[in-house]
């Protein structure tokens, strides 16, 4: 259903009743002329039955001043208890005196008011009745009814409708009341103000979270609870008199109104559903499917007239008490289970039932025990225990993933979903890659094989992961990160610069070291690793497929630094570097290092220049490495250059000075190797 563009005057109209709350002092100083609004209290009559009617149509009782006693005296305000037999009722009361400029009455508290009288004339229209004296269905009119000049003192005559038979509650939701327009509109307005500030809150609660449902495309907790939410302020704000006014009091906001009234236990059947899930016997879906297909029923009956409004509104009230009923035990049931979220709704929920049974004892009740209504702030408190349910929910999920992504830092790093440009490891996707400049650090435990036969499996894991615990943490504080562990072995990665791995390297043999000193405690052999770094270009990316896919490296630098690693056993040496990383280092005069030949790689044509790191050799050996260094690279470079016997001269000199160099033995060892295969 269509709404009709708002015209300007319409607009304008809406700018006038905002201008009225701002009212400056200078408006103030303006109706000081006039008098106060006067609540119309004193002096009522009521008169059961129908009038009769001239030969005009006019009714006789609107003619004649009420003295009979068929006019019985009322204070407002009160309560009648119509006789069964009754379906109009009049009402009547001498307008009181006072000066207003522009003198009007706000007709209120009169439920199913139909006509009003004044000075032998029909003033006013607000229900109507149809051929067979049923209520019309319509919006109402604009209850601001503006007065001649001549009015004090004179009665007005007012002939009402008798709903169903229940007790009438006359002024309780406002009394009729006589004064100067500008002022009972601002009255007017400010009247549903509450009502409006709270029916935007909901609507804005509501559309927010159906926003977001819709965008990130998950229809869950949030899309029902924003249903919810929106249902609540479409049905609190429909009726306020501004909406009506604004919208010219067109027949669609009674669709909207009725619509949201029945809707909103099918929604908040499912935001239950979805906050506790459907349970063995799925009751909360049984529920919104039931209320569902009677609120579709409903609006199609009543929007045409078979059955009238609030005729329909009995069955889904009835419903609505079963659901609540229903929807309280079970959540009661799973608060018991120490559900928290349970406690919450329960409490919510019940403020809700507790409000709305209370203004139904307020309207229903024969006597006026006072006209507060707690509906739309047991509404507040009942949306306000949902948010916070929601809140926890969202913390829950906050903490949830906090919590996975740390835990899937320790199978991936997270400098790994950084460098692809991803922010969390859920946005990786099969076939992300990049390319980037780093060092490669290889290392392994010699001998582990051997070292592991004699260890139970048991054993096995707690040395592994004791070694892994002592050297691991280095490596991150040296700005690097761990790409793999393969068993023993450690492959890690350092972005910023080829220093960072040589220093990590450095540290993992001094924790070496240390382990060595508690391991022997506890009854372990002590270990050796050797370490192999290179500087150079590789891929990083994912491999696999759809169902199961891996993070990893892939590069001619990653094999070179493993065969490096590999080298250290055959020189002896605790670390080996190609002479590219040396070549990339910013001072590499600060680490004792010296130049140990040239290596021929498995897939390499050409020779690698190879360096060895002995920084962290013992004191005694380092000093020795670092004395006859230049001695050591003078034979290596004879060597190289096929002077045999001069390269093995030194060597031999090197030997005797110190048997405990590995890398001058096995240099020694090629040598008589070359030697004998030219003899």
């Amino acid at each position: 259903m269509k709404f009709k563009s708002l015209t300007p005057l319409r607009i304008l109209l809406c700018l006038g009743i905002l201008l009225l709350l701002s009212i400056t002092s200078v408006q103030a100083k303006f109706y000081q002329t006039n008098s106060p609004p006067i609540e119309i209290k004193q002096g009522w009559q009521y008169h059961w039955g129908d009038s009769p009617q001239n030969e005009y149509g006019f009714p006789l009782w609107a003619l004649e001043t009420p003295q009979s006693l068929d006019w019985k005296p009322l204070t407002l305000p009160g309560k009648l208890s119509p006789p069964a037999s009754e379906k109009i009722f009049w009402l009547t009361v001498a307008l009181p005196e006072g000066q207003w400029t522009f003198p009007s009455l706000y007709f209120r508290g009169i439920p199913h008011l139909l006509e009003v009288y004044f000075q032998e004339e029909l003033i006013y229209i607000f229900d109507e009745l149809d051929d067979r004296d049923r209520l019309k269905e319509k919006e109402g009119e604009f209850p601001i009814v503006p007065l001649g000049s001549n009015f004090q003192n004179k009665n007005i005559f007012i002939k009402v409708y008798i709903n169903n038979n229940l007790p009438i509650p006359l002024g309780v939701n406002g009394i009729l009341t006589i004064g100067n327009k500008p002022d009972l509109i601002k009255s007017l307005v400010l009247g549903d103000s509450i009502k409006i500030a709270l029916g935007l809150l909901f609507i804005f609660c509501g559309i927010l979270p159906i926003a977001i449902a819709i965008l990130k495309k998950t229809f869950n907790i949030y899309l029902s609870f924003g249903f919810v939410s929106l249902l609540i302020g479409l049905y609190t704000i429909t009726p306020t008199e501004i909406v009506r006014l604004l919208f010219n009091y067109q027949v669609s906001w009674t669709y909207i109104h009725h619509g949201a009234f029945h809707l909103l236990p099918v929604s908040i059947c499912l935001f239950f559903e979805h906050l506790f899930g459907m349970g063995r016997l799925a009751i909360p879906r049984r529920l919104w499917q039931i209320h569902l297909f009677y609120a579709i029923l409903a609006l199609i009956l009543a929007g045409n007239g078979v059955i009238t409004w609030t005729n329909a509104v009995y069955p889904t009230q009835i419903l609505g008490i079963i659901s609540a009923i229903a929807l309280i035990a079970i959540a009661a049931r799973k608060s018991l289970g120490g559900r928290q979220e349970a406690k919450i709704f329960t409490c919510g929920f019940s403020l809700f039932l507790l409000a709305i049974v209370h203004d139904i004892v307020v309207y229903i009740s024969p006597i006026n025990i006072g006209n507060i209504q707690l509906y739309y702030w047991g509404m507040l408190a009942f949306l306000l225990c949902l948010v916070f349910i929601l809140e926890r929910r969202f913390t829950e999920a906050q903490n949830y993933l906090k919590a996975y992504n740390l835990a899937s830092n320790r199978f991936i790093p997270h400098e790994f979903v950084n460098f692809l440009g991803k922010k969390s490891i859920i946005d990786i996707e099969l076939g992300d890659r990049i390319h980037q400049e780093m060092t490669v650090l290889f290392s392994d435990i010699r001998s582990f094989t051997s070292i592991s036969e004699n260890m139970t499996p048991e054993q096995n894991f707690d040395f592994l992961n004791a070694y892994l615990h002592q050297v691991s943490p280095v490596i991150r504080e040296h700005r690097g990160f761990i790409d793999k562990y393969i068993g023993d072995a450690i492959m890690a990665l350092f972005y910023h610069s080829p220093e960072n791995g040589i220093e990590a390297a450095i540290a993992m043999q001094n924790q070496v070291k240390l382990f060595n000193q508690d391991s022997h405690s506890k009854g372990y052999p002590n270990i050796q690793i050797g370490i192999g770094l290179h500087c150079g270009n590789l891929m990083l990316g994912t491999v696999g497929e759809k169902q199961r896919m891996d993070t990893t490296v892939i590069a001619d630098a990653v094999n070179l630094a493993s065969r490096l690693e590999t080298a250290t056993k055959q020189y002896g040496a605790s670390i080996l570097m190609s002479e590219q990383t040396l070549n990339r280092l910013p001072n590499a005069h600060k680490y004792a290092y010296r130049f140990l030949g040239q290596i021929l790689v498995k897939g390499k044509k050409e020779p690698i220049r190879i360096y060895e790191i002995y920084e962290a050799d013992l004191p005694q050996l380092k000093a020795f490495k670092t004395e006859t260094k230049l001695l050591f690279e003078k034979a290596v470079n004879l060597g190289d250059r096929g002077h045999t016997d001069e390269a093995r001269e030194i060597l031999q000199t090197l030997q005797a000075k110190n048997p405990e160099d590995n890398a001058v033995q096995l240099l020694l060892f090629r040598l008589d190797i070359n030697t004998s295969r030219l003899g």
